[in-house]
């Protein structure tokens, strides 16, 4: 079970970084697309190289050639060297070295005519080196990578590259003493820069030093490091080396299952990758491999063409070693034979390239060969050779040096560990610090919330009570004005009349009590709207209406005219205060009334209706009509626009003679 979930938990890692590797690719196509004409499109164009570098090549050299247009379109010359640099890589892992030499050529040509420019001799320096330790000749590429130490930038991710590749050619040059010394100085300075692609090269080349000095339990632990990181990182390219060394380890444990695996494991993803120099390493191991499980044929098929590889990309080192190895496998078939002059031919090449671990080889080869032949003397001579190189290249002082230094790494990154650790318990302080801060913080503003929210309320109470009280007091004012006005002088009259009537004596005294009875009608008239308009039950417009129904009844019907009310279900339920509704039902009744008085009409239509926020009243006879130019307005059409203006409405009369008079009153809800 605890497999299962480490095993998923490595997929789904692998599966984010290659979903992220992805969002990388996305958001530099982006930026090209947006950027087709200046320099940030061109870096944009070269961080795409960089992507694809390992995983597709196809796709690197389409966009390594958009680049050297554009830089060349705007003379850039750092993105125009960088485009070389990285055409040089691709035309020689591919196997191309006419390509790559014509690219070095330009890359040479362009540092030369810009001396000054200390980053174009920085890329001719890394590409040469590059080249030529990739072509076997360290001894040529070693001082092009330590020249540019002296470009190098403290902690910077150029410089721990650099680093990787001087300590490569020390490898190259069996010098593992300065190989390893350089390997960790990339190592630690990928960590401080936190490049996990940089560190997965650097353990992988610590594993290649400790292999060659037969470490080889320690030298497993890097290579499995350095595979975990490139699983990770979905780095194909570099799992291919990281198998071969595998398979390089797993050979000399003698667990030849595990070793086979990783061999062919390289083989076929570099043949996918179309990388001719890894495979023909991996060919040349497997075929290694073979010879010692003494499947001979195997062997010799494999080695065979790691040898056509080697020679297609003239890499004479490896040539050398295929031709020596073919002999070696003849030589365990056939106990003899006679090719002295081969292993002596491999053995200058490989001393002249600086490969000391395959002269070390060579002298086994040339001591078994003579040894074979009888020829014992000069086999003794080789044995000796061949162990004095071995005690220069694994002698015990070489192997405590690395020991320590290896040691002294450890110490140093357990070190940088516990200062990671006092730096992230501070950050934690503060992080509390900050915490408790943001909580004393959110305690004042909610406190202040609530005592903000608790005095709106108050004021709120306050404003609507002082609202209630300014309403009830011109309620009041409006009660005792209409008693006042309407109700005071009808009392005063009645009583003059009543006093005149018991005063009468000349038979008039019924005139004066007919009178009394109309104001006295008046009264209670006037009452009944006063009461009618303060009862909070009448407050929806459906009790105007209602209302209105019966004071129309009482007005109209008498003299015959009949009415009709029309749209009340579409307002019955709007709520209007006392104030309006007085105003609404006292301008009813005047048109009613004057309908009554002057229009001789037999119908009157009520129109009502809610639109956009207002109320519309509607009230029209098909009485006689009049001449608006003719006819002045009196007290009641008077009074019925003040009333209008109340309600912060508008009146309006229409009328012609003949056709009828129309009044309209429209005023806002609220």
């Amino acid at each position: 079970m605890k497999k299962a979930i480490i095993i998923c938990c490595l997929w789904i890692t692998g599966a984010f970084c290659s979903f992220a590797q992805s969002s990388r690719v996305d958001s530099l196509v982006q930026i090209v697309k947006l950027h087709p004409n200046d320099t940030i499109g061109s870096n944009a164009l070269l961080g795409l190289v960089s992507e694809f570098l390992r995983v597709d090549f196809d796709k690197a050299k389409l966009y390594a050639f958009q680049a050297i247009s554009l830089t060349d379109s705007l003379h850039h010359l750092s993105g125009i060297s960088a485009s070389y640099l990285y055409l040089v890589a691709l035309y020689q892992n591919s196997g191309r070295q006419d390509s790559a030499r014509h690219y070095l050529g330009q890359l040479q040509m362009l540092a030369e005519a810009n001396p000054s420019n200390w980053k174009l001799t920085a890329n001719y320096n890394q590409s040469a080196g590059l080249y030529y330790k990739n072509q076997g000749d360290v001894k040529k590429a070693l001082p092009y990578l330590l020249e540019n130490l002296k470009f190098a930038k403290l902690n910077s991710e150029g410089t721990a590259g650099l680093y990787l590749n001087i300590g490569n050619a020390y490898f190259n040059l069996s010098d593992y003493r300065n190989a390893m010394h350089y390997h960790l100085e990339g190592l630690v300075t990928f960590e401080k820069v936190n490049s996990l692609r940089g560190q997965s090269f650097c353990l992988q080349s610590l594993g290649n030093d400790l292999f060659h000095l037969g470490q080889f339990e320690l030298s497993k632990k890097y290579y499995q490091q350095a595979m975990k990181l490139k699983e990770q990182l979905n780095d194909k390219r570099g799992l291919i080396t990281t198998w071969s060394g595998a398979g390089d380890v797993y050979k000399e444990l003698m667990q030849y299952g595990l070793s086979e695996k990783y061999y062919l494991q390289a083989i076929s993803a570099s043949r996918e990758m179309k990388l001719p120099s890894e495979e023909m390493r991996a060919l040349y191991q497997i075929g290694l491999l073979y010879k010692r499980m003494k499947k001979f044929d195997i062997a010799r098929q494999n080695i065979d063409q790691s040898l056509v590889l080697a020679m297609h990309m003239g890499d004479s080192t490896g040539s050398a070693k295929a031709r020596s190895e073919l002999v070696g496998i003849t030589l365990v078939e056939q106990s003899q034979k006679d090719d002295e002059n081969t292993l002596v031919a491999s053995l200058k090449t490989v001393t002249e390239a600086g490969d000391r671990n395959g002269e070390m080889v060579e002298y086994g080869r040339l001591s078994e060969y003579y040894a074979l032949n009888g020829q014992y003397k000069k086999a003794f001579e080789y044995v000796k050779k061949y162990d004095q190189l071995k005690d220069e290249i694994e002698g015990v002082e070489v192997l405590l040096e690395l020991r320590e230094l290896e040691g002294q790494y450890q110490t140093e990154k357990k070190e940088r560990e516990i200062e990671l650790l006092k730096k992230d318990q501070e950050l934690q302080a503060l992080a509390l610090d900050r915490e408790r801060a943001n909580v004393i913080i959110i305690a004042v503003v909610l406190a202040s919330v609530v005592l903000t929210g608790f005095l709106l309320v108050n004021r709120y109470r306050v404003v609507a009570l002082a609202k209630r009280t300014i309403e009830m007091e011109r309620m009041r004012n409006a009660i005792a004005r209409d008693l006042h006005d309407d109700i005071g002088s009808t009392l005063s009259s009645i009583n003059i009349m009543s006093q005149l009537a018991l005063k009468e004596n000349n038979g008039h005294a019924g005139q004066y009590f007919q009178s009394i009875h109309e104001h006295s009608s008046k009264i209670m008239e006037s009452m009944s709207d006063i009461v009618w308009s303060i009862n909070p039950n009448n407050d929806s417009l459906e009790q105007v209406l209602v209302k209105m129904k019966e004071f129309a009844a009482e007005i109209l019907e008498p003299k015959g005219i009949a009415f009709l009310f029309q749209g009340i279900d579409e307002v019955k339920n709007i709520e209007l205060a006392s104030e309006k509704r007085k105003n609404v039902f006292l301008i009813f009744k005047e048109a009613i009334n004057n309908a009554a008085k002057y229009s001789n009409a037999s119908e009157i239509v009520i129109q009502v209706a809610g639109q956009n926020g207002n109320i519309i009243f509607s009230i029209s006879d098909n009485g006689k009509g009049f001449d608006p130019e003719k006819v002045k307005p009196g007290n009641g059409l008077k009074n019925m626009e003040v009333r209008a203006k109340n309600l912060f409405g508008e009146l309006s009369r229409t009328s012609a003679v003949g056709s009828g008079t129309q009044i309209s009153f429209e005023f806002p809800i609220t």
